[in-house]
């Protein structure tokens, strides 16, 4: 807009003064480097302060994922347990496989199908604390990789505790047998979580193309055992059959941006009707 303007009388242009044109040239000024570099400045302050809160946020969302993860990861290997365990109980009263013959097996007859996989649990089980061959973890664990860590050719101590970890996708398919995996038979399938304590499943054939494949592909074939073992400790009952058996199911992993490392653990006892019978 220009500052001439017209006389209304004569219609010739009005000149503007000095102080109008001071006045022109004020409004039109602009910010000092100072306001520039202060409103930079608060807006790398927002910005920052933005961005740390959100990385807050998202860790504590991955932290609460990775617990949830592992909680559960414990509570299905407790109810495996549980379950064979009263699966064992239940059928006591039934022969054993090879009390049949194969006429029977054929006509579908019952038999004690978890005597066998409740009998590797127990027999692997460890003497308390303090004595020879007793339960050595200290738990909660400093640094995960310590019970990995492979001692003078003996093993890495869940070798040597008698680790283990229960495939459930085996016990649903009815592969009972073959639902123990041992620490001390498979050592290449206890590693140190990558991410948080879980159990990583793999197909039967390992994977491979799957233009040939015309049935679904069952992923039940326990690939990994990441940051997670269970450790039986049984009863000090001396020369008797110890009355229960203790399960320690226990974890370790780092979580998002952690320096130490995160524990979750769980114990459950189970009664061993043997012993029970005998005190």
């Amino acid at each position: 807009m220009s500052l001439k303007t017209k006389n209304l009388k004569t219609g010739t242009p009005k000149i503007p003064s000095d102080s109008h044109r001071n006045i022109y040239a004020s409004a039109k000024r602009g910010d000092t480097i100072v306001e520039v570099m202060f409103a930079i400045a608060v807006f790398c302050l927002v910005a920052v302060v933005s961005i740390a809160m959100m990385n807050t946020g998202v860790s504590r969302a991955e932290s609460s994922l990775e617990l949830v993860t592992a909680r559960n990861e414990l509570n299905a290997q407790a109810e495996a347990l549980r379950f064979i365990h009263s699966s064992y109980i239940s059928e006591l009263t039934l022969p054993t496989e090879d009390q049949l013959t194969e006429a029977e097996l054929a006509a579908g007859e019952k038999y004690q199908q978890y005597n066998q996989l409740w009998g590797k649990i127990t027999s692997n089980a460890l003497e308390p604390r303090g004595g020879d061959g007793g339960y050595n973890i200290e738990y909660p664990l400093n640094n995960c990789s310590t019970v990995y860590e492979s001692n003078s050719g003996s093993g890495n101590l869940l070798a040597r505790n008698n680790a283990f970890v229960l495939n459930t996708r085996d016990l649903l398919a009815g592969n009972v047998n073959e639902a123990y995996i041992s620490a001390s038979e498979n050592p290449g399938r206890f590693r140190e979580a990558e991410q948080n304590a879980r159990l990583l499943f793999t197909s039967e054939s390992g994977g491979g193309s799957t233009e040939e494949i015309s049935e679904r592909v069952l992923y039940n074939r326990l690939g990994r055992a990441e940051g997670i073992w269970v450790v039986a400790v049984k009863s000090n009952s001396g020369d008797k059959p110890p009355q229960f058996y203790d399960f320690y199911i226990q974890t370790c992993w780092y979580g998002p941006s952690a320096v130490r490392p995160t524990s979750l653990d769980t114990v459950i006892r189970l009664y061993n009707p043997e012993g029970v019978k005998e005190n």
